[in-house]
């Protein structure tokens, strides 16, 4: 090892180069990641909407829609801006009144079904179709010109609506909440420090990481936007102990005379052991979300647990390089460390202990029985913001003409009957507004080749019959979910067996039953993963359980306040923090057992966990406010609900683990110190 070290640091010059290469080859790639905004995109292969969206791809296409409202506008008026809209590139249909009616008669001939849900009060709705998907770029670009021609005053809404209106926001997010975690990071970095340099070479290193990660995500055929959004701030906000284990060292052997070269090389050696076992609890937790059947657990999983591989070995290889080039530089901005002191906070803890643990197990039943009786939100939802212009639009469209919320169903074509009868019956259904397909549309007598091709290429390809069924509901609600279920029923009852759906609604469904699988597998394998990483690390089969008992209990707890105020979890969110929590903040844990456990031979169990509060207390609390600033600040930023939820659990989640950390573990290591050291390794 030291003889590795040593051959590096000695190529002052062929490793930055190389990594600079690195770096200017992924800032190349980064464009060229595709972005996943579709969350029904990760359901299994084997689910309803996911088998119907491919036959609707297949044989009806499956374009993007949008709403698009114009107030003050007459008849007329509305026909002509119907044909102008339909005239953009990217649009595919423009479906109005003039469709389903004659508009030159008089408008009380003209059934009220019909009528009002196309023109109402000189108000227009437009339902448009797009030539590609909601979130093609295609379909984005279609609606600004939308924008154009309509003017600011209309309303616009739907899934591709919420598709550009999301890739806006992403757009200029991500640099707003590195402008304020950046600088954060700086502050909070200070106080860690014992030279003025140090900040800035952390954030650099890690920074270079980072830029690698973000431009070999190429290697994936897309990642999710919710990974996109966050994957770069986590890293750097859970990457950096590893480059402030390996300064703090470094400048150890400095104080006690080594030479620069000695001192980097011997740092590494005492450092790795570590920087490694932080790294692969981290790796674990995420790499746990690969179990998920919902695969945008595998989406998170990979591209953060690679982002942490990449920063510990920028950390391991890197860093050292740039310490021996910067060594002058880093001597001589030495300045006092001002990080304050745990002696006494360490003596108020052992004081308070059997407090603190009988308050522990106080908590620990209700805060269990809390976090699993959370309400969920699973699908779209949970990530588009639930304020703003674009949920004003929705509500303006919904309060005018009610909502339209579609869902699609394929049925085998071929027999009219058959579809009238599912028809007839799904129309008496209380949450379905109305059912379009041929049926409906034209006599089931006629035979469908005499029908225009227009019409009958959008209800039937030959295969398939097609149902677009518009609800009386929208959102994630038990009103919505009845609905579905209503439709599923009704097509079994006709097409036993042979019937698919599609549509947000049904796809929010899906999730649903998928990711209820998913929570005990995920923690199952994240718990027993860093347990096993713990026993190796520790050579200990009690500190394992001890570790981990601490860092779920603080996860229960974080996940726990969402029940008591009321709130809606996003599914997401708690699958994903649940194992992020154990994997990012068990550092601390293990950091301060390790401490203990040196301390412990020449020392007693209270002196023990006093000198290991006073050593470790500092790098614990550093750790756990640069991740919980990074989530804090995408938990006030964000105005993705689906961001901000994960955000908010991260901050909070770091915060509650170092608080039970300096705390909690202390006065458990002393109480069950004679089992600690019976079932450990000396």
């Amino acid at each position: 090892m030291d003889r590795a070290i040593d051959y590096l640091c000695k190529r002052k010059i062929s490793v930055p180069i190389f990594f600079l290469v690195s770096v200017i080859v992924s800032l190349l790639m980064l464009p060229r990641v595709s972005i996943n905004y579709d969350l029904a995109e990760y359901l299994p292969e084997d689910s309803n909407t996911k088998q119907a969206i491919a036959i609707l791809e297949e044989n009806f296409g499956y374009p993007g829609t949008a709403e698009v409202m114009v107030e003050d506008i007459s008849i007329a008026e509305a026909q002509k801006l119907k044909e102008r809209l339909a005239e953009i590139d990217g649009v595919k249909s423009v479906i109005w009144l003039d469709d389903l009616a004659d508009p030159a008669k008089p408008l009380q001939t003209i059934p009220e079904e019909i009528r009002d849900g196309y023109y109402k009060n000189n108000t227009a709705l437009f339902q448009v179709q797009f030539d590609e998907f909601d979130y093609s770029q295609k379909t984005s670009q279609a609606i600004i010109k939308i924008r154009e021609l309509v003017g600011e005053d209309a309303a616009i809404s739907g899934p591709a609506e919420n598709s550009r209106h999301m890739k806006e926001i992403l757009a200029g997010e991500i640099s707003k909440i590195l402008l304020i975690v950046v600088p954060l990071c700086l502050v909070i970095l200070m106080l860690a420090s014992s030279s003025w340099i140090e900040p800035l070479l952390y954030i650099g290193i890690i920074g270079v990481s980072i830029v690698i990660n973000m431009g070999t995500n190429i290697i994936f055929k897309s990642v999710s936007f919710i990974t996109y959004s966050m994957a770069s701030v986590l890293q750097l906000a859970m990457a950096m102990d590893y480059a402030l284990f390996l300064m703090h060292r470094y400048l150890e052997e400095r104080d006690s005379g080594k030479g620069v070269q000695s001192a980097i090389v011997i740092a590494v050696r005492k450092s790795l052991s570590s920087i490694a076992a932080s790294a692969l609890t981290t790796i674990a937790g995420f790499l746990a979300l690969i179990v998920m059947n919902y695969q945008i657990g595998k989406d998170i999983g990979l591209v953060l647990a690679k982002g942490i591989l990449i920063s510990f070995l920028t950390v391991i290889i890197l860093m050292p390089v740039i310490i021996v080039l910067l060594n002058r530089v880093i001597d001589k901005t030495r300045h006092r460390n001002f990080s304050p002191s745990f002696n006494k906070i360490g003596q108020h803890v052992l004081k308070f202990r059997i407090v603190i643990v009988v308050l522990a197990l106080i908590m620990v039943v209700p805060a269990f029985l809390a976090q699993r009786s959370n309400e969920f939100l699973f699908g779209d939802s949970s990530a588009t913001s639930a304020e703003g212009k674009a949920a004003e639009q929705s509500q303006r469209i919904s309060e005018t003409f009610g909502v339209n919320n579609a869902v699609l169903l394929l049925v085998p074509s071929g027999y009219p009957a058959a579809e009238k009868a599912l028809a007839e019956e799904l129309k008496s259904q209380g949450y379905i507004k109305d059912v379009q397909g041929l049926v409906t549309l034209a006599d089931p007598s006629i035979p469908r080749e005499y029908l225009p091709k227009s019409v009958r290429d959008n209800f039937d390809s030959g295969g398939y019959s097609r149902f677009i069924i518009n609800l009386r509901v929208q959102g994630e609600n038990d009103q919505s979910f009845a609905a579905v279920d209503q439709i599923k029923n009704t097509a079994e009852k006709h097409y036993p067996g042979q019937w698919l759906t599609a549509g947000s609604i049904t796809s929010i469904a899906d999730i649903r039953s998928t990711v209820n699988e998913d929570i005990f597998s995920v923690n199952l394998y994240s718990i027993l993963a860093v347990a096993m990483i713990i026993l190796l690390t520790l050579r200990s089969v009690s500190l394992p359980i001890i570790l981990v008992a601490v860092i779920e209990l603080s996860t229960w707890i974080n996940m726990s306040i969402p029940y008591f105020a009321g709130e809606k979890l996003a599914f997401i969110g708690y699958l994903v923090v649940s194992s992020l929590q154990l994997g990012a903040t068990i550092d601390y844990a293990i950091l301060l057992a390790n401490r203990y456990m040196e301390f412990r031979k020449d020392l007693l169990p209270k002196e023990a966990a006093q000198a290991a509060i006073k050593a470790a207390g500092s790098s614990i609390v550093i750790s756990a406010l640069i991740l919980s600033s990074a989530g804090l600040s995408f938990g006030f930023i964000s105005e993705i609900d689906e961001i901000k939820a994960i955000g908010m659990l991260i901050g909070r989640g770091a915060a509650i683990s170092g608080l039970l950390v300096l705390t909690l573990l202390p006065a458990l290591l002393i109480m069950l110190d004679k089992v600690v050291m019976k079932t450990s390794l000396k």
